[in-house]
């Protein structure tokens, strides 16, 4: 069938036969399964919309960083290109034979897993670089595959069962930062989002200014708020705007929530889709504390959430949809933009690392919370003995 080609950057007439790698004609980014032990085959082939004449010779770049670095740019992506050298191919060149329009398997594989970091996105890029043999021109929307490595990670996490690991912890003013654009994520687990009619709020976390603050300029995040839909989630903004989603959540599933405030709208997008909400007005907000479920006096009980966190970042731009969607499961430690970091990929210790290094570790021995109405701050040690963390079959993400 001939190609109707409409795909911005091909000036190809309707009618017009074309090549391409098949399998990109909706979308060039295709998966290759990564488990434990190598190696990983990715089987490509070469096709066109109509019978060749003649045999036709196709020769193929692998590892085609230019093409790479352009997909990056375009999607305003980082995905890192896979070293030649850790993949192999079956042939440098394929052959569509006369009277058919796909060429015969091309194995691309990757040999070597030593090299992969947990947060680092990587592709393996394929590209038509040379066509011979007949005056087919190579869809260019479809002249690359790129092929993404894909793994199932599996994690520890916290668990915040015990509402008396609830506490907050204030950085150094030194680490105060402010962020008149910026984005925040948490990942979270709920187990037990309550029932309708009961004490439902289910208090999640807050980020915010320093307890010194006139004003606390914070992102606090709770589902279930009184006269909100039940399992919604509502984030009161740093305006003291109302953030309800349209969103409605269910227990015993994985939701990373990224409230991103572009210096115009706030939103939430909910594992990498926005959610329908937004909300205008002046969002900024300075980071300089974080609280873990509802420390504040004798409410932690009655605004309990039940369930698991990991995955919590501070950002100083806003990410867009396709950067929160290709980190899901982790990003790079030394992303640009990256304030704070905190996995909760632990087994042991009371101290929450910040996997950036740029000094944002919680110890929770240095937690405080206000114990009573009125009283002030006070250190909150005790909260480090309820410290929980927890890994099983729940505790998976498919990148």
């Amino acid at each position: 069938m001939a190609c109707n080609c409409t795909a911005d950057g091909d000036r190809f007439q309707y009618g017009k036969e074309v090549i391409f790698m098949a399998g990109t004609e909706e979308n060039p980014v295709v998966k290759l399964p990564v488990g434990d032990v190598p190696p990983a085959t990715y089987n490509l082939v070469v096709s066109t919309t109509g019978l060749v004449e003649n045999d036709v010779t196709v020769t193929i770049n692998v590892g085609d960083t230019a093409a790479m670095n352009a997909y990056n740019a375009s999607h305003k992506s980082d995905y890192v290109a896979v070293d030649a050298d850790k993949v192999s191919v079956s042939s440098t060149t394929l052959t569509i034979p006369a009277g058919t329009a796909s060429s015969e398997v091309l194995a691309v594989t990757l040999n070597d897993f030593s090299f992969i970091k947990n947060g680092v996105k990587y592709m393996i890029p394929v590209s038509i670089a040379e066509v011979s043999g007949t005056d087919f021109e190579v869809l260019e929307s479809s002249r690359t595959v790129f092929i993404r490595l894909a793994r199932t990670v599996s994690f520890y996490t916290l668990s915040l069962d015990d509402i008396g690991v609830y506490s907050e912890f204030e950085f150094a003013d030194d680490k105060a930062v402010e962020l008149p654009q910026y984005t925040i994520e948490i990942k979270c687990y709920p187990t037990n989002l309550k029932h309708d009619g009961a004490e439902q709020i289910c208090r999640l976390c807050t980020f915010a200014a320093s307890t010194k603050a006139s004003s606390s300029r914070q992102n606090l995040f709770r589902f279930n708020e009184n006269g909100r839909p039940w399992r919604s989630l509502q984030i009161v903004t740093p305006s003291g705007g109302d953030y309800t989603t349209t969103t409605l959540f269910e227990e015993n599933q994985w939701y990373m929530l990224s409230a991103v405030y572009d210096g115009t709208t706030y939103q939430l997008y909910i594992n990498g889709e926005p959610d329908a909400t937004t909300l205008g007005g002046d969002q900024s907000t300075t980071f300089q504390r974080v609280e873990l479920g509802m420390s504040w006096t004798s409410y932690g009980s009655s605004q309990s959430f039940a369930g698991r966190i990991c995955e919590m970042r501070v950002w100083d731009y806003p990410r867009t949809k396709g950067q929160i969607q290709g980190t899901l499961c982790g990003t790079d430690p030394a992303s640009e933009g990256l304030i704070a970091y905190w996995k909760f990929n632990q087994d042991s210790g009371t101290t929450f690392r910040d996997e950036t290094g740029h000094g944002y570790d919680m110890d929770w021995t240095k937690s405080i919370k206000e114990f009573t109405d009125g009283g002030g701050y006070q250190n909150n040690a005790s909260a480090a003995s309820h410290i929980v963390w927890v890994k099983d079959e729940k505790n998976t993400c498919s990148e």
